[in-house]
């Protein structure tokens, strides 16, 4: 009875936890937002031979406001007047995280929400002047995507700004702490083993299937009150990927510039990822114009 009792008071109890924190939060052009203050954190891991080590000591000048949610279906569609998501196997709803996007789907959303609000686009995207650093054969569009420094408008986080957010103060693997089961992980995120059916063999567990995304917001958010942080959706950042960026980069408000430039960087994992996969430090490369199934986004506004 104690062990079935369990689970239910970690929930109840965290929730407890979290609404006591400090959280600041506005709304701007219909996106929830909570302030991430200025501050330093560890970012990356001890892990010899992985794209995530060395961890280093990285400082956030200056506080941000990033979305307390996944960027929704609906809230895409009213910006782009289409929905990717749309008769995909994994869920198409107004309150379903929206997914199937390629970076440049994801900076081009950041520039035409930035403009729908009277903000100053953040991105220069030129659609006719290639890339010249996008050595990628598979990419023909090979937008030149530069930054506006001085604009207001929305953004994608940087993969510092991202970890920062994520792990709201913590030192652990995962914003909850350092365990990855399946059940206390399912407290706080979506993913392989229960955004699905359950399928049995002979009375036996035997897999999940029939993955769905999942409504925004419905697990425990982390200490300044993001949500869905880990799972459900992955999440483009900004920065170009390098596998060696973490020895090279600047200690100060980070981003890659430079590196393997046919790829750009998705943080958080999803609902087809194990909970092991899901540690704050972890990042994957995609090439930009791939609309590899679970990415999607969550935007930043400056302070």
């Amino acid at each position: 009875m104690i062990k079935k009792l369990l689970p239910l008071f970690l929930v109840m109890f965290s929730a407890v936890l979290y609404s006591k924190q400090n959280i600041v939060e506005k709304k701007t052009g219909g996106v929830d937002f909570v302030y991430i203050p200025s501050g330093s954190f560890v970012m990356g891991a001890a892990a010899a031979g992985k794209d995530y080590n060395p961890p280093h000591n990285v400082r956030i000048s200056k506080g941000f406001w990033l979305s307390k949610f996944e960027i929704t279906q609906k809230q895409y569609k009213d910006v782009t007047g289409t929905n990717p998501c749309e008769e995909s196997k994994y869920g198409e709803g107004d309150n379903l995280p929206v997914y199937n996007i390629s970076w440049y789907e994801a900076v081009g959303f950041c520039n035409k929400l930035s403009k729908l609000n009277g903000l100053d686009a953040y991105y220069e995207i030129s659609t006719d002047d290639e890339d010249d650093d996008n050595v990628s054969q598979y990419d023909e569009m090979k937008w030149k995507v530069t930054i506006i420094k001085d604009a207001n408008g929305f953004r994608l986080p940087t993969e510092a700004q991202w970890e920062y957010g994520c792990r709201g103060g913590a030192r652990t693997d995962f914003y909850w702490g350092n365990n990855s089961s399946w059940d206390v992980s399912g407290n706080y995120s979506w993913h392989m083993f229960n955004a699905g059916l359950k399928n049995y063999s002979k009375g036996r567990f035997w897999w999940v299937k029939y993955h769905k995304v999942k409504k925004t917001g419905t697990r425990i958010p982390n200490k300044y009150g993001l949500y869905d942080m880990d799972g459900n959706v992955a999440e483009w950042c900004f920065d170009r990927y390098s596998r060696s960026y973490y020895s090279e980069s600047d200690k100060d408000d980070p981003v890659c510039s430079e590196g393997e430039f046919t790829y750009r960087v998705v943080r958080g994992g999803s609902m087809l990822d194990s909970p092991n996969d899901f540690k704050s430090y972890k990042r994957w490369p995609v090439e930009p114009f791939e609309r590899i199934g679970m990415n999607g986004l969550r935007v930043v506004l400056p302070e």
